[in-house]
């Protein structure tokens, strides 16, 4: 219940184009929550009662995460939070500390909607082989105001170093949104 009822208060957070998500848990359509075994750290995901899932299931929906939730409580514990979905259902998340939901609070400033790319386009294979140091599972699609930059490597603060298929290596900042392109991207290797 805890990992259910964590989701359910961030979301409640979140505009009325994640409502139906809010109404797969109300619905019941967590089972239980099991810890993962792949690439994302501190994940746990859903296992779902099926008569409910079938109702919700979209499998032309994108994959993708919600990442950057802020969680606080009054006894001074903090944690990040991300949400992830796939085929139109949450799927789990990921969060380091667990965190007391009695009083907890949630900000959603910093949070951004990341989509997941299963099968990654040449230009970014070639990036990769290039540059092993780059973690595959940290390659996703992050969209600003119209653009879509794949997110390559964190840069600190939210900041990011990412490919844009038009103009190449940028650097997105974060607060406030800016996007500078890079010539080397050695440097932040």
């Amino acid at each position: 219940m805890w990992g259910r009822t964590l989701c359910l208060k961030a979301l409640e957070k979140m505009s009325d184009e994640y409502s139906i998500y809010r109404e797969e848990l109300n619905a019941g359509i967590v089972k239980r929550v099991v810890p993962g075994l792949g690439s994302i750290p501190y994940y746990y995901g859903f296992v779902y009662d099926t008569s409910v899932s079938k109702m919700f299931e979209r499998c032309s929906d994108q994959n993708f995460v919600l990442k950057g939730f802020m969680l606080s409580n009054k006894s001074g514990a903090d944690a990040s939070l991300s949400v992830y979905f796939a085929r139109g259902l949450i799927s789990g998340f990921s969060i380091k500390e667990k965190i007391d939901l009695t009083d907890m609070q949630v900000n959603i400033g910093k949070v951004r909607k990341c989509l997941i790319c299963e099968h990654l386009p040449k230009e970014l294979r070639s990036i990769h082989n290039k540059h092993p140091q780059i973690n595959k599972s940290d390659i996703y699609m992050v969209e600003f105001g119209g653009r879509s930059i794949y997110h390559l490597l964190d840069i600190g603060d939210g900041d990011f170093i990412g490919y844009e298929m038009e103009n190449g290596f940028v650097k997105v900042c974060h607060d406030p949104v800016s996007i500078y392109t890079v010539s080397d991207l050695d440097e932040y290797l």
